[in-house]
């Protein structure tokens, strides 16, 4: 039902029993918030947001409080300014001010309305001293002096990933965000996927640096730097630079990288061609009368870190190959020793990754030695943002050098493994390049593409009919799985993902922003790919010359994690 209400004296029509803040956001009107998530329940926690409305004595909360009919709202009187300037300071008073260090720095949000709502000094003494720092995990840093109790990484982690890693601890001013009996993060059900740090509006979580050691191995003569870049960072890391996303800014990130003394630069696309291909030799000898419970394949590390310890059940049907970054971090070693003549222990490789969760993988490589499968040093994108600019390199007098290829010509689609249904896609390419006949529901895999939690797609050939899904987001996840078990419905394959709408919303990447950032990160991955508009994806991918991979080699073992441990 329409209805007219009155916002800073003009009239606007609005649909009855709306959030205040949906309808002044919808008709141009901006009011600061702290604590509001886009698609989640509003919390009206920080109470930024207040509006004044007539005949009501106290200020109400825009992101909680709903239309009604003839209502009067005044969104920046002069009692409201006040109120939202009280409530910053205030909260200022228990936050640590050590901006000029923080990791957050100019794009922190408490910063931000500090300048927008003039707030210049600290009026109220600190409440709180310096709390420890929570530094347990291998991924993730968790600074709870920068804490400002705004809700956001716990609705994020128990509504959207299912993890509830994170809730509120204590009462009234001692009340703060920790981990079950607060141990630290490396003793919770964490997976790392570092979702959030992405919505954390300060410093308080952020990821665990690389950045020292990967300054020091660049320094270090007897080193041979090695650079393996996941599609995610080459789609997204000109968004800091003002580029859009996608493969624009790709040559140029190679020559930056080269500047900054990366003796090779390679993309994991081939990597993850060659196992989708090795995935398709599975898929076509499995037998449909096999075990009814879906294959789970996954390249993400929080995936798999979920289920080894909420769900050990289900690690007998994780496809057993190794993800394609420690498949490229081997085959790059063997590479590079074969062209310099180095032995293994002088190659570092040094991952750019959207994933936090990689953290975990690189820090195993530093504890397990001769592991030539894993990468040595892990870099988020935003690491990579400022190891660009640690190293003064100007990016716009940068000319473009394309990237070596080793690997031949033959890889076509390894660039969707950053968005979720991607790799479900480049399966069903190399299937039909195998099996011409085979058809695929949905002209050129639309029903895999697009901003939805869930996507499902049938190939049918041999006369078998596969049923393959793509699902972002952990909860999406154990509602689908609890959905096709609940109807006995028979589906032969998950890709999985723990971040929404996959790597292009990884922890690691640029902090989020509207879903249309979102999408124009999609669009750059999907734009990448139509780069090979009309060429078939090769039915396999030959090795380099000098190069072995056997079999046990791409195989991956799972095995179940105590979380308490």
């Amino acid at each position: 039902m329409m209805i007219e209400i009155e916002v800073n004296g003009r009239k606007i029509k609005t649909q009855k029993g709306e959030l205040i803040l949906d309808t002044l956001k919808a008709n141009g009107i901006h009011v600061p918030t702290l604590c509001n998530l886009e698609g989640f329940k509003p919390s009206g926690a920080c109470r930024i947001c207040v509006v004044e409305v007539e005949g009501r004595n106290d200020l109400v909360p825009s992101c909680s409080f709903f239309i009604e009919e003839s209502m009067k709202i005044q969104t920046h009187s002069a009692r409201v300014i006040q109120a939202r300037k009280t409530i910053l300071e205030l909260l200022l008073s228990n936050h640590d001010d050590a901006c000029l260090s923080c990791d957050r720095g100019r794009w922190c949000k408490l910063h931000e309305l500090a300048f927008e709502l003039n707030v210049t000094e600290r009026k109220f003494g600190r409440t709180a001293g310096r709390k420890k720092i929570d530094n347990t995990s291998q991924a993730i840093i968790r600074d709870p002096s920068k804490c400002i109790l705004c809700s956001r990484c716990v609705r994020v982690c128990e509504e959207l990933q299912h993890v509830a890693a994170l809730d509120f601890l204590k009462r009234g001013s001692r009340t703060e965000v920790g981990t079950v009996l607060d141990k630290g993060l490396n003793y919770s059900s964490c997976i790392s996927c570092g979702q959030c740090i992405q919505v954390c509006p300060t410093g308080a979580l952020k990821e665990k640096s690389h950045l020292d050691q990967v300054g020091a191995l660049l320094q270090n003569k007897d080193k041979v730097p090695v650079a393996m870049i996941d599609p995610a960072v080459f789609a997204t890391l000109g968004e800091f630079f003002g580029y859009k996303a996608g493969p624009e800014f790709s040559s140029i990130l190679i020559n930056a990288l080269k500047r900054i003394g990366f003796q090779k630069v390679y993309g994991t696309g081939w990597g993850a061609e060659y196992q989708a291909g090795r995935l398709a030799g599975i898929l076509i000898d499995k037998n449909p009368d096999e075990n009814d419970t879906p294959l789970i394949f996954s390249e993400c590390p929080s995936v798999v870190r979920y289920i080894s310890q909420s769900r050990p059940a289900l690690l007998s049907r994780l496809v057993p190959l190794k993800p394609a970054n420690q498949i490229m971090a081997h085959l790059l070693r063997e590479l590079t020793c074969n062209q310099t003549g180095k032995s293994k222990s002088d190659v570092s490789i040094v991952y750019l990754t959207s994933c936090t969760a990689s953290k975990n993988e690189t820090t195993a490589a530093m504890r397990i030695k001769g592991s030539g499968f894993l990468p040595d040093f892990s870099l988020t994108t935003r690491e990579v943002y400022r190891l660009i600019r640690l190293y003064g390199i100007d990016v716009e007098s940068l000319n473009p050098e394309f990237q070596e290829d080793f690997f031949g010509v033959g890889a076509k689609s390894g660039q969707l493994g950053a968005i979720s249904g991607g790799n479900i896609e480049m399966l069903t390419r190399i299937i039909q390049a195998r099996i011409p006949e085979a058809n695929l529901s949905g002209e050129k895999a639309g029903k895999l593409r697009g901003i939805k939690d869930v996507k499902e797609t049938t190939c049918e050939f041999n006369g078998k009919k596969l049923t393959l899904a793509s699902i972002s987001s952990i909860t999406q996840f154990e509602n689908y799985y609890k959905e096709i078990r609940s109807k006995h419905r028979k589906v032969d394959l998950l890709e999985v993902m723990a971040c929404q709408h996959g790597c292009i919303n990884g922890g690691g990447q640029p902090c989020r922003g509207a879903e249309r950032n979102l999408r124009n990160r999609m669009k750059g991955v999907l734009e990448w790919d139509d780069r090979f508009s009309g060429i078939m994806t090769k039915d396999h991918l030959d090795l380099p010359s000098d190069l072995i991979l056997n079999d046990e080699d791409c195989q991956a073992v799972f095995s179940p994690r105590q979380i308490t441990k």
